[in-house]
């Protein structure tokens, strides 16, 4: 009897019949949907992120796993004195953080070498010049003093961690520099050898902006 009546009413009333059913299929699919994302987002599944600064990379791997979570290299080309070679320097998230188990904790490792680079041509080069084209390569530790030499304002010799290298060499980006700048107290009958520096740094930008 039920379902001749049920049976009845849909035919006298289709289009609220109709409505019913899809009122209740968009329920359903609305409830199917947050299940889904439920399971894909790992909802409720939080992680503490534990502390792997300063540990090796193997040993910051393994506790990462431990604790769930899953992890990539961000970067591992930088050297950092104040961290010992091949350990964590940073992590993102930072310790202490919860997130998604579906997420990933970035490293950056401590590169196990300095990086080398080669030593550019700095003699007869003025001083500004050249110490604006080291730092640029990231050189930091660099020590300027003077050598007596007609060229005022020039660089005549490079030292690296004491002893002189000529261009091309290759460098530790640690290494300490020293750039001896002629300091003009020689006299010579060229009368560019007396060149004003100002005048050089001049010359040298123009040159540079020209591409020579």
């Amino acid at each position: 009897m039920k379902q001749d009546s049920l049976n009845s009413f849909r035919e006298k009333h289709p289009i609220i019949t109709n409505s019913v059913l899809i009122v209740f299929a968009f329920i359903a699919a609305i409830y199917i949907g947050l299940l889904f994302i439920d399971v894909f987002t790992s909802h409720g599944q939080e992680r503490l992120v534990p502390e792997v600064r300063n540990l090796p990379l193997e040993q910051a791997i393994e506790k990462l796993e431990d604790a769930g979570l899953s992890w990539d290299i961000a970067d591992s080309t930088n050297f950092n004195e104040s961290f010992k070679p091949g350990v964590i320097i940073d992590q993102e998230p930072k310790a202490g953080s919860y997130i998604k188990a579906i997420r990933t904790v970035y490293l950056s490792v401590n590169a196990l070498h300095p990086r080398i680079v080669s030593m550019p041509q700095l003699q007869e080069t003025s001083i500004r010049q050249g110490l604006a084209m080291l730092r640029s390569m990231g050189f930091k530790s660099i020590e300027v003093d003077s050598i007596a030499s007609p060229y005022q304002g020039l660089i005549v010799q490079v030292s690296v961690n004491g002893k002189q290298v000529a261009p091309g060499t290759g460098v530790a980006i640690n290494a300490k520099v020293k750039l001896s700048v002629g300091d003009g107290s020689i006299k010579s009958d060229n009368p560019y050898q007396a060149i004003d520096s100002a005048l050089i740094d001049s010359i040298e930008a123009a040159q540079y902006e020209l591409g020579y």
